[in-house]
C-alpha cells in the first residue's frame, strides 16, 4: 500500500472526488508516497503567491506528479472550463490545468533550491472523477488526453499514472533515473513538513476497501486528552470513528516504545487489522487468538475455545506471565464483563494504559444472554470505569445514511450527522420471499451497471442467520456467485453480526420483517447493519403485516403515517415497492 501523508485534521473540502481519489491511490504499491491537500506559498513573481495541490504522488523511479481533482459535470466552452455540481446544479468556472501547473512549478522551484543534483521530474495531471472521457474527444492544447484521468481510472490508477509519467519523460526528453533510497527520502523530507501525519486503518484484503474516516477536531482533542488519562472508556454511536481512534491510540503508545495489546471481537475485523502495517510493539488479537496464545499447550476445539479460555483466564492464569502492559479494547460491548475486569487489573498491575471503545447500541452478541446474573460489558463499564468519554459526530456515513442510522439512536443527537451528502437510502417493500430475490438482483444490477461499483465495494447483510435467511439456498444473484467471506469475483453475503466493525460503499440489508420493527433486538441489528454503508444503503422489507394492523404497529414505533410509506419516511428513506400486495 502507498505511504500516505494525509492532513487528517482537515477534510476532503466536501469533495466526493477527492475522497474517491484518496481511496483509489491507496491501491498503489508501497513504492509510492502520496501527499494529500498539499498547501504552499510562493513568491508571487517566479511562482504564484499561494496554492494547493489536491494530491502529490511521488515515486523514486518515475518522479513527482501534482494532481488536481474535479468532480461533477465538466464542460469546456469559449476558452473556459466549467464544473457543474450534480446535486445542486451550481455551475462555476474552473482552471484545473493551471492550478496543477502552479503546484508543479512551486514544487520544482523548491526542489531546485534545496537540491544541488538529482532533482526528480515534476509533472502535472488532472483527474475528472465523475465523467468518462473517450480517447478521441477533442481537447484544448493545454489539456492533452495523456495527462487526464477519469472515472474509469478510480478502479486501477497505477497503469494510467505510469503512462502520465512516461508522457512527461518523453516531452522533456528525460530518461527515467532510479533515485537511491537516501535521495528519495531527502525529497520527501523537503516537501513533507507541511503535513500533519496520522495513519488510517489499512484494507483487509484486495476485496475490501480501506477505511478513510477523517478525524474531527473533537476526536483529536480526545486523543490529546488521553495522553494524561491512562484509563478510559470511549463510547460512540456507529460511524463515530471508534476503531480509527483505538488504532491511533495504540500507535501513539507504541511510538513511546511500549508494548500494546489491541483486542477486537469480530473475526473479519481481526483479519482486516492484521493486514495493516503496525509497529512491532503492537499485537493484534481477538478473544480466540488470545486464547490460542495463552493456552498454546492445549488442543482447544473451536466450538469450546472461548468457554474454556474464559474459565482458564479467570481461575488458573498466572498473572505474572502477562506480557502486555498496555491494552486497547475495540468492540468492548461484546466481551464478557469478567474478562474486561481481569484485563483492567493486569493493566493496573503493569502500570499500563487501559482503553475501552464501545457502543452499547451494538450489543448484538448474546453468548451470555441466558446468564441473567452476569453483568453485561456496558453495565461493568458504567460501574467501574471512572472516566467515560463520548463521541457524537458520524465520520463514516453520508448525512443521508446517517439520518437512517440515527432513527435508532435514543435522543437522535443533533450533532451526529456527517457534513458530506450523498444519495438518499432506499426502502423496498416486498410481499413475499420470491420478491426479495428479485429486488436484491435489481439492486446488484444497478450497483454494477449504473453506479459502476466493483464487487468488493458491495455487501449483502442479513439481520437473520445464514441458515434462516431468504438467501440460504442461493448460490448466485444477478448471475454473480455468492460467498460467505470476501472472495474475488464473488458477492459477499454475510450476517450483520459477522460484519460488525467493517464497512462497504454499498450495503443491501435483507431479511428485515416489518412485524419485527418494534423488537429491540431487531432494531439494534438494523442499526448496526445500516451503519456499515459508507455511500449507499438499500433495505428490503418483507411486508408481513396486514393493512389493518399497521396503525397499532406504527403507533408503537412513533411513526405518524400508518403505512409502509410512513415507515420509510420515519427512517429517512426513499419509498419503493416490488410487486403489489395481494
Amino acid at each position: 500500500m502507498a505511504r500516505f501523508y494525509p492532513a487528517l485534521a482537515g477534510d476532503f473540502h466536501g469533495s466526493t472526488g477527492e475522497r474517491q481519489v484518496y481511496r483509489a491511490l491507496e491501491m498503489l504499491g508501497d513504492d509510492y508516497t502520496v501527499f494529500h491537500s498539499y498547501c504552499w506559498l510562493g513568491d508571487g513573481v517566479r511562482t504564484a503567491p499561494q496554492g494547493e495541490a489536491d494530491f502529490v504522488v511521488l515515486h523514486p523511479d518515475h518522479g513527482i506528479l501534482a494532481i488536481e481533482v474535479k468532480a461533477g459535470g465538466i464542460a469546456y466552452e469559449k476558452g473556459t472550463w466549467w464544473q457543474t455540481n450534480r446535486r445542486t446544479g451550481e455551475r462555476k468556472a474552473i482552471d484545473p490545468f493551471q492550478q496543477a501547473e502552479n503546484s508543479c512549478q512551486r514544487i520544482l522551484a523548491e526542489l531546485r533550491r534545496r537540491m544541488s543534483q538529482h532533482v526528480p521530474l515534476v509533472g502535472k495531471a488532472v483527474w475528472f472523477t465523475s465523467v468518462h472521457l473517450s480517447k478521441g474527444k477533442p481537447l484544448p492544447l493545454e489539456a492533452p488526453r495523456d495527462i487526464i484521468l477519469d472515472a474509469d481510472d478510480l478502479r486501477e490508477p497505477k497503469a494510467t499514472l505510469e503512462k502520465i509519467y512516461s508522457y512527461w519523460h518523453g516531452l522533456f526528453r528525460v530518461s527515467e533515473r532510479a533515485q537511491s533510497l537516501a535521495t528519495f527520502k531527502h525529497v520527501v523530507q523537503i516537501l513533507q513538513p507541511v503535513f500533519r501525519i496520522v495513519e488510517t486503518l489499512s484494507s483487509a484484503s484486495p476485496a475490501m476497501e480501506q477505511s478513510t474516516a477523517r478525524l474531527t477536531n473533537a476526536q483529536f482533542a480526545l486523543l490529546e486528552y488521553l495522553v494524561d488519562q491512562r484509563t478510559a472508556a470511549i463510547h460512540g454511536a456507529a460511524g463515530t470513528g471508534k476503531s480509527l481512534l483505538a488504532a491511533e491510540k495504540a500507535r501513539m503508545i507504541a511510538r513511546e516504545g511500549q508494548k500494546v495489546l489491541y483486542l477486537c471481537f469480530n473475526e473479519f475485523l481481526l483479519r482486516r487489522l492484521r493486514s495493516c502495517r503496525w509497529d512491532e510493539k503492537i499485537t493484534i488479537h481477538n478473544e480466540r487468538t488470545l486464547a490460542e496464545e495463552l493456552m498454546a499447550d492445549r488442543d482447544l476445539p473451536l466450538t469450546t475455545v472461548l468457554r474454556e479460555f474464559e474459565a482458564f483466564f479467570q481461575e488458573k492464569f498466572d498473572d505474572t506471565l502477562w506480557t502486555y502492559p498496555n491494552i486497547v479494547v475495540d468492540e468492548a460491548q461484546d466481551f464478557p464483563s469478567a474478562l474486561l475486569e481481569h484485563l483492567a487489573l493486569l493493566a493496573e498491575l503493569h502500570d499500563g494504559a487501559f482503553y475501552l471503545f464501545y457502543d452499547r447500541g451494538q450489543t448484538i452478541i448474546s453468548r451470555h444472554a441466558k446468564e441473567k446474573t452476569v453483568q453485561t460489558a456496558s453495565e461493568w463499564i458504567d460501574a467501574h470505569m471512572d472516566c467515560r468519554l463520548v463521541l457524537y459526530r458520524n465520520c463514516r456515513n453520508t448525512a443521508e445514511i446517517g439520518r437512517t442510522v440515527q432513527s435508532f439512536l435514543v435522543g437522535r443527537h443533533k450533532n451526529y450527522l456527517n457534513a458530506i451528502h450523498g444519495t438518499k437510502p432506499r426502502a423496498v417493500f416486498v410481499p413475499h420471499r420470491k420478491a426479495i430475490h428479485d429486488a436484491a438482483a435489481d439492486f446488484v444490477r444497478r450497483m454494477r451497471s449504473e453506479e459502476r461499483l466493483p464487487l468488493q465495494d458491495i455487501v449483502i447483510l442479513t439481520v437473520s442467520t445464514l441458515e434462516r435467511s431468504a438467501f440460504a439456498e442461493m448460490t448466485e444473484l444477478a448471475g454473480i456467485p455468492l460467498s460467505h467471506q470476501p472472495e474475488e469475483g464473488k458477492l459477499w453475503f454475510t450476517t450483520v453480526r459477522r460484519y460488525k466493525g467493517l464497512e462497504a460503499k454499498a450495503v443491501l440489508l435483507v431479511d428485515v420483517h416489518v412485524s419485527s420493527l418494534v423488537n429491540p433486538t431487531s432494531q439494534r441489528l438494523i442499526y448496526v447493519g445500516s451503519s456499515r454503508a459508507a455511500a449507499y444503503l438499500e433495505t428490503i422489507f418483507l411486508d408481513d403485516v396486514p393493512l389493518e394492523e399497521y396503525p397499532a404497529l406504527t403507533e408503537r414505533m412513533g411513526v405518524e403515517a400508518a403505512s409502509p410509506q410512513g415507515i420509510a419516511h420515519w427512517l429517512g428513506m426513499e419509498y419503493g415497492r416490488k410487486e403489489k400486495r395481494s
